[in-house]
Parts: structure tokens; C-alpha cells; sequence
């Protein structure tokens, strides 16, 4: 168990998880969690109930001076190494809450899909873009997520932090946002957002979440493991346009392999090992800054201690 100092300190957790009913495994392999089905294995991974008890098993982690990592679907990630890191998951952390005027609370690890289909029933538009996004509300803030012509902070009222094992709330204006940022650090803890959405006619809604999702299927490898758009777009070209124009489509290192049907898409063919995916990133960087001059960033968070 790399990521404790002594048994004592590993024993000091699982008494406070088993004493607090939390879930939690020992040597985790994340490949079971992450939608690249590739990952590396976690000392422990621990599923947080709620907030309160988020908020004690973070000051409980801090006070070890554990290492750790927060995570959502695991749908925009590459764990590399964690040997010292060990993963505390939201899944469980995912209550939404409707108000009277239209706007909504979710916590960090609802999903986008599960907010937008909660929405809907409530009679609620302006969450569409969010159609075929595989991540939860956390990390979609972090990146600015967005597909369909939207971005999840065009319809975003506030952020709340844990801060201090205190949550606080934090309006959208004083946060800056961009193309796939946010001035949201990765060591924020999100704990909930507050969106503002508004009545509308949830039946046209559908029917343009039906096409998002033909146009979704017809454009992108949905059969195959991937984390999605693996590099951003630059301010003059989309990532998968430059790669495509490379002819590199369907050029692959061990199981991880370009796309055919999107470049920008490195999908598990079956098989791939961490290094496999990793590796084919850094040899698309290279051909394309050496070819293009274009220097591509990552989209996907590559995680590797």
C-alpha cells in the first residue's frame, strides 16, 4: 500500500470507512471504471454516500495526508500510475433538486444525461447540449463541457466548493470560462452547481435530442471504448481536421488505435494497455507539431503521479 506511510494509517481509514458504512475496495483496477476500460490499479477506492460524508472522509484523508483523486463517470481520463493516489468516486453523490423558478441544484456526480432527463420531466429546456456528454456535473465544470452548440456554463448560476470542510457558494461571474476551461483548479472539490433552465416545449426538445444523438452515432466510434475527443481544438482548425489531414486514421499502437470514423477519437480495440493509449498520444503530438507546427493539448486528463 504505497499511498500510506505505515499499516496504521491504512488501518486508520478502513476503521473510518467500515464505522461510517462507506464503500470502498482495496487495489482497485480502474479499468473496471473508466469508459477507455484501461486504467491503473488505485490502493483504495471510496463511494462518499453524500456530502456530509464527503466532507468528513476529506477531512479524515487530509488529516492521514493521503493522496487523492475525485471522480466522476471516469469518462475523460487516462490513470496512468496511482500506486499513490487513492480515488474517491461521486457516483453516489448525484441528488437534484427542482425550484419554483426554473433553476436546479445537482450534485457533483449526477450525470449530464441524468440532469437532462430530470429536466425534461420537469418540464425544463436549455440542457439539451448536454446530449451524449458521458460525464457527471464536476467534471464537466472543470472543462466547460459542451457538444451540440452549447456549454454547460451558458445555463450555469453558481458553483459550491468544499472549502475548509465548509461549503461555500461561488457565483458564475466570478469564474472565468472558455473554450474547454475553467478557472476551476483540478484540487477544487465541487460539491453541487445551481443551473438556471426555463419552461418550455420539452416535445421539440426531444426531437432534437433524438437528432443530436443520429448525428452522435453516425460521426463517432459509440461501439468502441474511448474517452471521447482526446485533444482540444485549436483557434484555427478542429483537432480531428488536422489529424485527419495527416492521414493518420486508423493508425494504431498495440490495441489502442486512431479512429476511422473520427479522428480525434483513440478507441480500446481490444486488449490496449495504458502505455498502448499514452504512447499514441505523444506520437500524434509529435507527428503533428512536426508536420503542421500545430502543438495539440489534450483534452482527456492524463493522470500519472
Amino acid at each position: 500500500m504505497l499511498a500510506f506511510s505505515s499499516k496504521k494509517e491504512f488501518k486508520s481509514l478502513i476503521s473510518f470507512l467500515e464505522c461510517n458504512e462507506i464503500k470502498y475496495f482495496i487495489e482497485y483496477n480502474m479499468s473496471d471504471y473508466v469508459s477507455w476500460r484501461v486504467g491503473a490499479i488505485t490502493p483504495i477506492i471510496i463511494y462518499p454516500n453524500n456530502l456530509e460524508q464527503l466532507k468528513s472522509l476529506i477531512k479524515k484523508i487530509k488529516s492521514l495526508k493521503i493522496k487523492f483523486y475525485i471522480s466522476g463517470n471516469g469518462s475523460n481520463v487516462l490513470f496512468v500510475k496511482l500506486s499513490k493516489t487513492i480515488i474517491i468516486s461521486t457516483k453516489k453523490l448525484n441528488k437534484i433538486r427542482f425550484f419554483s423558478d426554473g433553476s436546479l441544484t445537482a450534485e457533483s456526480g449526477a450525470s449530464l444525461n441524468l440532469v437532462l432527463n430530470r429536466s425534461l420531466k420537469n418540464g425544463l429546456v436549455g440542457f439539451e447540449f448536454s446530449t451524449g456528454i458521458p460525464g457527471t456535473v464536476g467534471g464537466a465544470l472543470i472543462t466547460n463541457a459542451g457538444a451540440n452548440g452549447g456549454t454547460i456554463s451558458e445555463c450555469l448560476k453558481s458553483v459550491f466548493f468544499l472549502r475548509n470542510n465548509n461549503e461555500i457558494e461561488v457565483e458564475k461571474d466570478e469564474i472565468d470560462f472558455d473554450y474547454r476551461y475553467s478557472s476551476i483548479k483540478r484540487n477544487d472539490i465541487i460539491t453541487k452547481a445551481k443551473f438556471q433552465l426555463k419552461k418550455g416545449d420539452t416535445k421539440k426538445a426531444k426531437e432534437n435530442i433524438k437528432k443530436y444523438i443520429r448525428h452522435r452515432n453516425n460521426t463517432q466510434p459509440v461501439e468502441y471504448p474511448s474517452a471521447g475527443s482526446v485533444f482540444m481544438n485549436t483557434k484555427e482548425s478542429k483537432a480531428g481536421k488536422i489529424i485527419q489531414d495527416l492521414n493518420l486514421k486508423g493508425y494504431s499502437i498495440g490495441g489502442a488505435k486512431i479512429s476511422e470514423l473520427h479522428a480525434n477519437y483513440i478507441i480500446n480495440t481490444g486488449g490496449a494497455k495504458i502505455q498502448d493509449i499514452k504512447t499514441l498520444i505523444q506520437k500524434i503530438r509529435k507527428i503533428v507539431k512536426d508536420k503542421d507546427g500545430t502543438i495539440l493539448n489534450t483534452e482527456v486528463k492524463i493522470v500519472e503521479e
